[in-house]
Formats: C-alpha cells, sequence, structure tokens
C-alpha cells in the first residue's frame, strides 16, 4: 500500500467515510468450492438488481465518497451486468477490481476486454500448485488448468494479477509449491486460515480448517523462507477498533442491501429505497462501527489479541457472538503469539 493511500486510509476509518465498496453483483457462481460460505447458488429473480438500478447504487455509491469498488459474488463475471457496471463504473472515475475463479476469461480478447473496460486489478482465487488438490476444492475437473491460463491471458493483457488462497486441511500442507509459483510468475499470494461458516450458520465449511500441527508447521515453514514474513504483534491498544465495519469499507448485494461489510449480513438500508447517508448513520451501522477492542468477551490478554484475526461477522455466523472469538481463531492467536517469542529470542 503506498504512503498516500495509507493515509487516506487512516483518514477513512477516523472519519467514517467509505473508500472501498464491495458488490455482489450476482450469488451465482460456476465452482463448487467446499469451504464456500454461499449456501444457495441463485439469485432471486424478484429481488436482484436490473442494470439502471445497479448503475444508482454506483451513482449513491460515488457521491458518499467510494473510491474504490470490488466486483465480486458467488461469480461476478456471471452477471448479467458485469461488462455495463465495470464500464460505467471505470467511466465514473472508480479505481475497480475484481474477485474472479477465472472461469470466464477464456481467451486474450477477453482479458483484453477487461483492460479496455477499466478494470486495474484481477485477485485470482487459485487453492494450490497442484491440479488435484484445487479440482478437488472446487469441486469442478479441469478448474486448475483453466485459472493458470487466465493468468496468463490477464498478464499478457498487461492487467495486474494477485492470488487469494484459502488454506485448508487439503492444501496448507502443498502450500509452498503455490508460494514459489506466485515468486516465478512475481505475482503477490495472500493466504487466509480462517475458514468462514455459511452465512446460514451452517458450519460444514469450518470442518476444513488446517490443524494445530499443519498450522505450526506452515508459520516456521514461511519464517524459514521469508523471515520477515512471519507473525508480529499488530500494536493495538483497548481502544483500537476490532475491525473497519461501516468506517472506511461497506459492501452492497445482489439485491441492493447496505452492509456493513461482507461477513456482517444485517442490512443497514436497501439502496434503492433509501438514501446512503441515511443507512450509513442508522443505529445498526453505529453499533458495528464503534466497537473496540475492550468490547470483546473473554480476552484476557491484549498481547493475545495483537495476534488475532477475530471477525465479529465470522464470530456471528459460528456461535452467535459478535464480541466473542471463535475458538479457532483463538488458537490460531495464541500460536502466532508463541511462534513470534520464540523467534524473537
Amino acid at each position: 500500500m503506498s504512503e498516500l493511500l495509507r493515509k487516506w486510509s487512516g483518514k477513512s476509518t477516523h472519519f467514517h467515510k467509505p473508500l472501498q465498496a464491495s458488490l455482489e453483483l450476482t450469488n451465482r457462481c460456476n465452482e463448487r468450492c467446499s469451504h464456500c460460505y454461499i449456501d444457495d447458488f441463485s439469485d432471486d429473480a424478484l429481488k436482484k438488481l436490473n442494470k439502471a438500478q445497479w448503475f444508482e447504487v454506483l451513482d449513491k455509491l460515488r457521491a458518499a465518497g467510494v473510491l474504490y469498488l470490488i466486483l465480486m459474488g458467488g461469480e461476478a463475471m456471471l452477471s448479467p451486468y458485469f461488462w455495463d457496471i465495470l464500464k460505467r463504473a471505470s467511466n465514473m472515475g472508480f479505481h475497480v477490481s475484481t474477485i474472479t475463479n477465472g472461469l470466464k476469461i477464456n481467451s486474450l480478447d477477453v482479458a483484453k476486454r477487461l483492460k479496455n473496460d477499466g478494470l486495474s486489478v484481477v485477485t485470482m482465487s487459485l487453492y494450490s500448485a497442484h491440479s488435484e488438490i484445487h479440482d478437488s476444492m472446487t469441486r469442478v475437473r479441469g478448474s486448475h488448468a483453466r485459472t493458470l491460463k487466465a493468468i496468463e491471458y490477464l498478464m499478457e493483457a498487461q492487467i495486474e494479477v494477485t492470488l487469494n488462497c484459502l488454506l485448508t486441511k487439503d492444501n496448507i500442507d502443498t502450500v509452498f509449491d503455490l508460494y514459489d509459483y506466485a515468486k516465478e510468475k512475481n505475482l503477490q499470494l495472500k493466504v487466509d486460515s480462517n475458514i468462514t461458516p455459511k452465512f446460514s450458520g451452517n458450519l460444514d465449511p469450518t470442518k476444513l480448517r488446517a490443524s494445530a500441527t499443519q498450522l505450526q508447521t506452515y508459520f516456521l515453514e514461511l519464517i524459514k523462507q521469508y523471515p520477515h514474513a512471519g507473525p508480529s504483534p499488530s500494536g493495538e491498544t483497548e481502544t483500537s477498533y476490532i475491525c473497519n465495519a461501516a468506517k472506511g469499507k461497506c459492501a452492497v448485494t445482489a439485491y441492493g442491501d447496505l452492509l456493513a461489510c461482507i461477513e456482517i449480513r444485517k442490512p443497514l438500508g436497501n439502496l434503492l429505497k433509501t438514501d446512503f447517508a441515511a443507512a450509513w448513520q442508522s443505529a445498526e451501522a453505529k453499533k458495528w462501527r464503534n466497537l473496540r477492542v475492550r468490547d470483546m468477551e473473554g480476552l484476557n490478554s491484549l498481547e493475545v489479541q495483537n495476534f488475532c484475526d477475530h471477525c465479529p461477522g465470522l464470530s456471528a455466523h459460528e456461535h452467535g457472538n459478535p464480541l466473542k472469538m471463535t475458538e479457532f481463531v483463538d488458537k490460531v492467536a495464541h500460536l502466532k503469539r508463541d511462534i513470534w517469542r520464540n523467534c524473537s529470542k
């Protein structure tokens, strides 16, 4: 992150001005990932936004001060309005990126069209350097090869590509092969071990979380290969915000509901029925906006909190209490703290 962007982001959070908005263009997807948080890969025909309504949402986000848009889903490119929204948003001056599995980027022409229509960054969901592991996780045979080909098309079209990998018990043991691939292609790779329950509260995806032994091995190898990438304390205090929900970022569902963030699913309001400002200053928004570290329940150590990836939305889905760390997050925080202590000696 550039120093200027870091400064803007800080001011955005402080003054509760949303700098970034994630747009869930559709719930539809052409993969069926075993770890996915979506319950139903379909859109309600009576509720989903049409093109004109999405344009209205863009106008309201621009007026609210949003600069960065992330087009997502489901699979964003399955939306019939993906291209219209991309081009309109780009012409309005938004910095537009998308999160995709890449299956619709099936030719160089598609990649070039994305570039010409104003897409700045594509984040690809890539779960392994090994096709059998990736395809098993997406439940689509051949998806690995198609995603790798999409990356090649995007790079040839000179679009910035980053990689996202969710660490599970099935792919964590070979993830450094994916690090090697990313290094070879000069691509940024982000990994996350915290698998989200389904939005309904169904915990099946959480059964795929890596074990403590796997995570310890991963972090130790990470430090060995990338000494500056290991666990380190965040420097948070009791008065620090728990997260950036309803402050510097927001989200909009396929039905126009404004959310404090993707994980927090109770709408602040619907942008087809109310002004952004009214929803953004609602009691529901303020509830999430004002959460501080000192509000967390069962937190016995600020040092542990400094290694914690607590997400109020995820906790609410998993056990109904947004202010209490999940057992998994607590376990990982302690593990990271202990590794940091030992490596700092």
